[in-house]
C-alpha cells in the first residue's frame, strides 16, 4: 500500500543533473533532470510511443530526445516533435510530477496533481538552521533497502532496539527498560522516552571524553507518510527535565525518510545533525565516517525482518509494550 498524496524525497539537490537519473518511486518509473536554467524536472520515465525509459535517451535544450525512435518531449511532458511525422497526436505525453526542492533535497508528489498541498511537507528546516553541524547521510546519496517503507517507521519508534542493535554506539544498559510515552497527533505520532542517572552511550563518549551520570532523552516523531525527525541527548544527571533547558545540552537530531520504491524495496534518506563541533569541519567528517555503521546495521535487521515476512507471510506475531508507537504510526496510515 502507497500513500500517493505526500511528499516523497526524491534525491539530494546534487544528485540531480543535467544528465538524466531515473529512479522508481511507489512503483513508477521516474525520470529526474535539469534544464539549461537548473530547473529540475520529474517526468514519467517512458516513451509515449513504445515504452523505452526516457532516461536512456538524450537532453537537448530542456527538452529529452527519446533514444529509440527520436521522440521529443518537453518538460512538460508534451510530446513536440516526431520525426518524419508533422502531426504529433495529442495524447503524446507523458506525466510530469510536482517537484518542490528545499533544505538541499528535492520532494516529490506522486499522487493527484490537483491535491497538491505545501504544508504537507514536513519541517526539516534545521538543515539550513545556523548553530547545527549537517551530515548528509551516505554522501548525499540513499541507500538502497531490499524491505518494506513501514518497517522503517517501526524501528524508529521503537528506539528500544539501539541496546541490541547499536551497542557499541548507540546502545547503554538498561535503556530499554524506561517506558516510553506515546502521543498521537493529526498526522504523526511522537514518542519520547526519559532515561535518568544513567552512564553516557559510547559515542557521547568517544567524541566528548569521560563524564559523570547523565540524564538521557530519546524522542521520535513519525510524520505521514514516512518522514521521521529522532531527537537525541543527555545533560548532567539532575539538570533538566524532557520538557525544558534541553536546547543547550549536547544535542543530535536525525532526519530519516523511506521513499517507497516497490512494495518491498524503498530509498532510505537521512541526515544527522548536531550542536556541538559545529565549526569543526575535520570532526564533522570523521563522525559521518565512523556513525555510517549504525545505518548499516538497521539495514540489515529491516531487510532480514523483510525476508521473514516473505517467506512465512502468515506466521503469527506478537506485541509488546514498546511497541505502542509504532503500532499508533501504522493505524494512523
Amino acid at each position: 500500500m502507497f500513500l500517493r498524496n505526500y511528499w516523497y524525497v526524491a534525491a539530494w539537490t546534487e544528485e540531480v543533473a543535467r544528465a538524466p537519473l531515473a529512479r522508481i518511486f511507489l512503483g513508477l518509473p521516474v525520470m529526474l533532470y535539469r534544464t539549461e536554467t537548473g530547473e529540475a524536472i520529474a517526468l514519467e520515465d517512458r516513451c509515449r510511443h513504445r515504452n523505452l525509459p526516457l532516461s536512456m535517451g538524450t537532453i537537448e535544450g530542456d527538452n529529452v530526445r527519446c533514444g529509440y525512435h527520436g521522440l521529443k518531449f518537453a518538460p512538460s511532458g508534451q510530446c513536440i516533435e516526431i520525426p518524419g511525422q508533422p502531426q504529433i497526436p495529442q495524447n503524446a505525453r507523458v506525466t510530469r510530477y510536482p517537484l518542490i526542492e528545499r533544505w538541499g533535497l528535492l520532494w516529490i508528489w506522486m499522487g493527484d496533481p490537483k491535491r497538491v498541498d505545501e504544508s504537507l511537507l514536513p519541517q526539516w528546516h534545521y538543515l539550513a538552521e545556523p548553530g547545527w553541524a549537517v551530515i548528509k547521510g551516505n554522501d548525499a546519496k540513499p541507500m538502497q533497502m531490499r524491505c518494506s517503507w513501514e518497517l522503517n517507521n517501526d524501528n524508529l519508534l521503537d528506539l528500544s532496539h539501539v541496546a541490541y542493535v547499536h551497542p557499541k554506539t548507540l546502545g547503554g544498559h538498561g535503556t530499554d527498560t524506561y517506558p516510553v510515552t506515546t502521543e498521537r497527533l493529526a498526522r504523526s505520532v511522537r514518542m519520547s522516552r526519559w532515561m535518568p542517572d544513567l552512564d553516557p552511550i559510547p559515542l557521547w563518549t568517544k567524541y566528548l571524553g569521560q563524564m559523570g551520570k547523565v540524564d538521557r532523552w530519546q524522542i521520535t516523531q513519525a510524520e505521514l507518510p514516512s518522514h521521521c525527525m529522532v531527537d537525541v541527548g543527555f545533560a548532567p544527571a539532575g539538570t533538566t527535565t524532557l520538557e525544558k533547558a534541553r536546547e543547550n545540552a549536547p544535542r543530535m537530531r536525525v532526519m530519516l525518510t523511506a521513499t517507497p520504491e516497490t512494495a518491498n524495496s524503498s530509498f532510505l534518506f537521512y541526515a544527522q545533525i548536531r550542536n556541538w563541533g559545529v565549526e569543526d569541519v575535520a570532526f564533522t567528517e570523521r563522525f559521518a565516517r565512523d556513525s555510517r555503521g549504525i545505518f548499516d546495521e538497521d539495514v540489515v535487521v529491516l531487510e532480514a525482518q523483510q525476508r521473514i515476512a516473505e517467506t512465512m507471510p502468515e506466521a503469527p506475531t506478537i506485541d509488546i509494550r514498546s511497541d505502542a508507537p509504532h503500532l499508533a504510526m501504522r493505524k494512523l496510515v
